[in-house]
């Protein structure tokens, strides 16, 4: 994103702040930011609206963040950049899972992807890929949430130059490849063992990406607690007592900067350590201690993780309650487990069946598009005025000719006709209306179809383009610019022009207008 007057370092370290520990202090200077930014959609205030609903977010603060998100995304669309539009999105589904409403969220992922498709912006798109990859492992659907993360980590771009973001991205693989294998572990089902273990080297080998990044970006505070929780974390060969030093001082230190669910997962490490050091006492005052560390608000898989190891020491312990409480544990797994396989079905169905309707829309508009000028082709042109023919509306139709196209192919060379060719569709474009059809109906000449128009409609569409191609020869460099001259000749059915005559007669006095600019210039 550009730098302007400095509004890009303060949008940035906001950012920092709101994903560090002090969401307060970052929401508080983002609306000081956005009332001296204005009302005007810039991209400078749909990153700052992005952020305060990050801010939000991170002090669960729901109401502010689904604000945010959708103050951001209409300054997305209008200033067309579909990379914020996917990040709002999924940040909208982040915040209503997390506040158990729900909502649409197969149709949110939809439309997040189709946005993310859409941006031309790496940074954007980095964080799109981030954002999606959250809410799919929300939704647990890790064969979705993967691939996500691992797009963002594979760029590490990022629109705000964020020193922490490469750390985030690999953070965020380390937390949903282990999340992942522990969902498998509750399943019970041997099949999975070495599922289970390639998750888990997959989490440590990013865990440690991620502390090599931290370190070497000199990262302080929060990142290095997190980096070293979840490597502990994820480290089977690790010592089960060295393990615990670790786990005790990383949760101790999140606890402290106001992590707290960060803080309850480090403790319910910590207590998996003290059980395998045979350190049961400790190992249930370390999983009562995550219990009552757990927000509220925090994620489903977070808490299940936090419940069942509380359980699975208890078991341990000898306590028979806690053993049948495993057993039933792990039929509401398997139950939630195959509740997860539909979700994935269904997700996947309805991204299948957007990809074909967009295949099919892209192929639709191939057929009726100039290659060359990417205005209609003469297909589109025939079409638009058998829909005229048929639902009797007025339209009007203007013919353009590029008169020294020959001259300029023939001096210049085809390249340079080509140019002049492509930016006559654009002009054109320009000067139009949405609803009104620009078509090259082949070689140099060019048709606007202009739908409903008044009696003033098509002789100030003339003039402008007219106008428009006069500026474009005047103020060109390039030799073949400066040749630029259009005749034009406009027929309109309001004048008692049969539709069918409209194209004919529209040729006939652009002709006729060529005929004497000739004569004009001999």
């Amino acid at each position: 994103m550009r730098e302007t007057s400095g509004v890009t370092t303060r949008i940035a370290a906001a950012m920092t702040r709101a994903q560090s520990g002090s969401p307060d202090e970052a929401a508080l200077d983002l609306n000081v930011l956005l009332a001296e930014l204005g009302p005007e959609p810039t991209h400078e205030r749909a990153a700052a609206e992005y952020v305060r609903a990050v801010a939000a977010h991170h002090a669960t603060d729901s109401v502010e963040a689904l604000d945010a998100v959708d103050s951001c995304i209409r300054v997305a669309r209008a200033i067309d950049e579909p990379g914020w539009e996917a990040n709002a999105i999924a940040l909208r589904i982040v915040t209503l899972i997390r506040t158990g409403e729900g909502g649409d969220s197969v149709a949110d992922l939809v439309a997040a992807e189709n946005a993310l498709s859409r941006t031309r912006d790496l940074g954007l798109a980095g964080w799109a890929h981030t954002g999606l990859g959250y809410a799919y492992d929300l939704l647990r659907l890790y064969e979705l949430c993967i691939p996500h993360f691992e797009l963002a980590a594979e760029g590490d771009h990022d629109p705000l130059g964020l020193l922490e973001a490469p750390a985030i991205n690999r953070l965020n693989l380390a937390e949903s490849n282990l999340r992942w294998a522990h969902e498998l572990e509750r399943l019970g089902d041997t099949s999975y063992a070495e599922e289970i273990r390639e998750r888990r080297r997959a989490a440590h080998r990013w865990a440690g990406e991620a502390v090599e990044v931290i370190l070497a970006a000199d990262l302080l505070g929060y990142w290095p607690m997190a980096g070293r929780m979840w490597l502990a974390a994820s480290n089977d060969a690790a010592d089960a007592g060295e393990a615990a030093v670790i786990l005790k001082d990383c949760r101790d230190q999140l606890a402290k900067l106001g992590d707290l669910e960060l803080a309850a997962i480090a403790g319910a490490y910590l207590a998996k350590a003290y059980l395998a050091g045979d350190r049961i006492g400790e190992a249930m005052d370390a999983a009562d201690r995550a219990a009552s560390d757990l927000p509220p608000t925090s994620d489903p898989p977070v808490e299940a993780l936090i419940r069942h190891t509380a359980v699975q020491i208890s078991a341990e312990s000898g306590d028979a309650g806690a053993s049948s409480g495993l057993q039933y544990a792990r039929a509401i797994s398997r139950g939630w487990w195959a509740e997860r396989l539909r979700g994935l079905y269904a997700v996947r169905s309805a991204l299948a069946n957007h990809e074909l309707s967009i295949r099919h829309d892209a192929e639709w508009r191939a057929a009726r598009e100039d290659p060359l000028t990417g205005v209609g082709n003469r297909r589109a042109l025939d079409e638009r005025m058998s829909v005229a023919q048929d639902s009797g509306r007025s339209i009007a139709v203007v013919a353009i000719d590029v008169d020294n196209l020959k001259v300029i192919n023939d001096s210049y060379g085809h390249a340079s006709g080509d140019d002049v060719l492509r930016r006559v569709g654009s002009l054109l474009t320009e000067q139009c209306r949405a609803e009104d059809v620009v078509a090259r109906a082949g070689g140099d000449e060019f048709v606007v179809v202009l739908d409903n128009p008044d009696e003033r409609g098509a002789p100030e569409l003339v003039e402008r383009i007219k106008s428009a191609a006069d500026r474009e020869a005047e103020r060109a460099e390039e030799p073949w610019f400066a040749l630029l001259r259009l005749s034009v000749g406009q027929a309109s059915s309001t004048d008692g022009t049969a539709v069918a005559e409209l194209l004919t007669e529209a040729d006939r006095r652009m002709y006729a207008e060529k005929r004497r600019r000739r004569r004009a210039a001999q």
